[in-house]
């Protein structure tokens, strides 16, 4: 890596020592690809401003910023941490994630080889405790493809997750790319939308670029976990609406985006229906029902077959039913 080359790493957490360590050195560990990682730590109230303390003492490349006021979600310490990105790539990492090994050399090489705004490569999705791991959207990830921009494969627009790409970090400067601030649960599916709005050029790569872990027993589930009541569900529909508009100049992006969110959320949002009570089935439905308005037949006939039956028996039954069947 050329002393003007290479990327930045954020990392962002709040009350997360136990896991914090474990994600900064899987950022310093990539090697000299990594020119700098920027630990961004949200006021946490536990031993993390510590652990950084001495991480960052043995390791000049690891810069450590505080906030002194709780942000309430993952959109404001991502900006903090961009603003003060000086590598030509930045890329994200949240502090109960990993990178394995080679993921950014790997992301690097090809942005570089292609001239490339962003690199996308493959998330694997690992449960834990038990270890099992499930590749997100492995279809998209299967071979090397460069795309002018994003509309030569529309759908890119169903891949919403932030973490596995890397970023010229001129072009997110450009355009005023950034995460919603504040409290702002799924950012990931507006800052994602920012970005293929502006027609990046991009290039995917089949390798494993991150894991992302999910905890369903730890005693605080992340915010995308949190699934108990109906907020979450309309935090989703929120963002995803707001997704939608970013993208509006661009319909084959948005028919993508909106075939996404029915065979990925609509679908995993219907299965867990039956163990809620009929409080929240009622409002979810109203809620759902609403949104599924906005969306074209070539929306919904553009999913798989069944999210397309989902959608229908929503749009169409005025009140919950055939749950079990669902």
């Amino acid at each position: 890596m050329t002393a003007d080359g290479g990327v930045s790493v954020v990392v962002i957490g709040w009350n997360d020592a136990e896991h914090l360590a474990e994600a900064v050195n899987s950022a310093l560990t990539q090697g000299d690809s990594v020119r700098e990682v920027i630990a961004v730590d949200d006021c946490s109230t536990d031993d993390s401003p510590r652990l950084l303390d001495r991480l960052a003492a043995r390791e000049p490349r690891l810069r450590v910023v505080r906030r002194t006021v709780n942000s309430g979600g993952c959109g404001t310490p991502r900006n903090d941490g961009l603003a003060l990105a000086t590598a030509p790539y930045v890329l994200f990492l949240d502090s109960d994630d990993v990178l394995p090994p080679g993921a950014v050399r790997a992301l690097l090489r090809a942005a570089e080889a292609h001239d490339a705004d962003v690199a996308g490569g493959l998330c694997v999705r690992r449960e834990l405790p038990g270890g099992r791991e499930l590749p997100w959207q492995r279809q998209l990830y299967a071979k090397k493809r460069v795309l002018d921009e994003p509309a030569a494969l529309p759908r890119v627009a169903a891949d919403t997750l932030c973490v596995n790409k890397l970023y010229r970090t001129d072009f997110l400067r450009a355009h005023a790319i950034r995460f919603p601030p504040g409290r702002y649960l799924y950012e990931d599916f507006v800052f994602t939308a920012r970005v293929l709005a502006a027609r990046p050029r991009m290039v995917l790569v089949p390798e494993r670029v991150y894991v992302w872990h999910v905890r369903r027993e730890a005693g605080r589930r992340s915010l995308s976990l949190d699934r108990d009541g109906v907020e979450n569900w309309r935090a989703r529909v929120r963002a995803h609406r707001q997704a939608v508009a970013e993208l509006s100049g661009q319909p084959r992006l948005v028919r993508a985006a909106r075939a996404g969110f029915l065979d990925r959320g609509l679908r995993m949002y219907v299965r867990e229906l039956p163990r809620h009570d009929p409080s929240y089935q009622r409002a979810w439905w109203d809620l759902t029902r609403a949104y599924l308005t906005a969306f074209a037949p070539g929306d919904i006939a553009a999913a798989v077959a069944p999210a397309r039956t989902a959608a229908a028996v929503v749009r169409h039954a005025r009140a919950p039913r055939d749950l079990g069947r669902l």
